[in-house]
C-alpha cells in the first residue's frame, strides 16, 4: 500500500473542510477522489 502526504497551505479552507466530514479525513478525501475519478470517466475519460 502506498502512503501519501496532503499539504493544505489554505487553513482556513482545510477548517471548512473538516468542520463537515462525518467519517475520518483519510475515508472522505478517498471518497472526493472516487467520485472526481468516477466524474472524469463519464465525460470520455477525461478529468476536469
Amino acid at each position: 500500500m502506498k502512503k501519501y502526504l496532503l499539504l493544505i497551505e489554505d487553513e482556513k479552507l482545510w477548517e471548512k473542510f473538516k468542520s463537515f466530514i462525518t467519517k475520518d479525513i483519510n475515508s472522505e478525501i478517498i471518497d472526493l477522489i472516487k467520485h472526481k475519478a468516477m466524474k472524469g470517466k463519464n465525460k470520455g475519460g477525461k478529468n476536469d
